[in-house]
């Protein structure tokens, strides 16, 4: 059994039939018990610095009181799906993305076809391949003290050692969105959002003054780590799992849904979703809800 989670701070371009329930941010769906401030108040407030990274970061107290049944989970955001197949065109702006017209969403995709294929519990973005590592690629997009001072906190939680890191700064492959996008086995996924989520908690109660005067870009540092350190636990597990020999299977297609004659641009959220920064109030709020 396989429940959907969408998390999304309006209502998703996804069609409804391809989540169960939304993890809904800032002013959408308000009164749902699903929505961020219900989960876990300090993500729902720290969503001024975090943006969508709250939801995720929320999902584990999300996954133990709505999908207690499920054996896998599948996490899909605002226009974003991972897919098994590949349709609709290939992105210009983002490597192994594909982009989907909403008004064809219905004739290219069938629900029962957008599932598992074979036992393998996994469906994940393709990876990218990084030229320099993912230390480099971080350094030249972001800045660099943030994910060296994040790693660090990693270790001092108990979530990597020093080998781990060294792994992880010097990856070559890199799976967007890390563990935010696609489906899982629910006990794996629990276990690693929530190593996760400690960390980018006590990244922000330490270093969210300087995070907070970012730009609007470098702003969501808290999002572009976990991604990172998402996608080194998950290949890790897969190596592990398949002694460095993934199935092709576990592999789909990261799929964005465009209106009209829109085309995907990474980059900057929408100014509606771009909420002010308030106060200190991480360095107050340090504990996980339950």
């Amino acid at each position: 059994m396989i429940h959907s989670f969408c998390v999304t701070h309006k209502k998703p371009l996804l069609p409804d039939k391809w989540y169960d329930d939304c993890i809904a941010l800032g002013n959408f769906q308000t009164d749902s018990a699903c929505h961020v401030k219900q989960l876990d108040p300090f993500w729902h407030e720290a969503r001024s610095i975090a943006y969508g990274a709250a939801g995720t970061h929320a999902l584990p107290v999300a996954i133990e009181r709505f999908a207690g049944e499920a054996e896998l989970i599948e996490i899909s955001s605002y226009r974003k799906r991972v897919l098994p197949f590949a349709v609709g065109s290939e992105s210009h702006s983002y490597p192994t993305m594909r982009e989907l017209n909403m008004d064809s969403v219905d004739e290219e995709v069938e629900l029962s076809a957008s599932m598992l294929r074979g036992d393998v519990g996994f469906l994940l973005a393709q990876p990218i391949f990084l030229a320099e590592s993912v230390l480099g690629q971080y350094a030249s997009g972001h800045q660099l003290k943030d994910i060296l001072d994040y790693t660090n906190l990693a270790v001092e939680l108990g979530v990597l050692d020093s080998r781990s890191v060294t792994e992880l700064l010097g990856a070559k492959h890199f799976i967007p969105g890390g563990i935010e996008l696609g489906i899982y086995p629910k006990s794996w996924l629990v276990q690693a959002l929530s190593k996760i989520e400690v960390v980018g908690r006590q990244f922000l109660c330490r270093y969210g003054d300087r995070v907070k005067k970012y730009n609007d870009q470098q702003i969501r540092a808290v999002g572009f780590l976990s991604e990172r350190l998402g996608s080194y636990l998950l290949i890790r597990h897969l190596n592990e799992r398949y002694a460095r020999n993934i199935p092709a299977e576990v592999f789909g297609y990261m799929t964005v849904i465009v209106e009209g004659d829109t085309r995907y641009s990474a980059g900057l959220a929408e100014a509606a979703d771009r909420p002010k920064v308030t106060s200190s109030w991480y360095q107050r709020k340090q504990k996980r809800a339950r």
